[in-house]
C-alpha cells in the first residue's frame, strides 16, 4: 500500500484533473465526511430533533433553520 505522502500526492493529482463542478462534489463530500465523525454534532442534531418532535406535540411552532445555526455556532 501507498505511503502517507504518495497517497497525498496521488488524491491531489486526480482532485485536480477534475472539472471544477466535479470538485466542488469532492469538497461537499469531505465536509460530509467532517460532519459525520463530529459526535458533538450528531448528539446535537439527535436532542434538537426530539425538543422538535415534543414541541410539535405540544403544538408549538418550529425553530427556523437559522435559528438553529445560531444556537449551534
Amino acid at each position: 500500500m501507498a505511503g502517507v505522502a504518495e497517497l497525498n500526492d496521488l488524491i491531489l493529482k486526480n482532485i485536480q484533473e477534475l472539472p471544477d463542478r466535479d470538485k466542488r462534489e469532492v469538497l461537499n463530500f469531505i465536509e460530509y465526511l467532517k460532519i459525520k465523525e463530529d459526535r458533538t454534532f450528531i448528539e446535537y442534531i439527535n436532542r434538537r430533533t426530539e425538543q422538535a418532535i415534543a414541541a410539535k406535540k405540544r403544538g408549538e411552532r418550529f425553530i427556523s433553520l437559522e435559528e438553529l445555526q445560531k444556537d449551534y455556532a
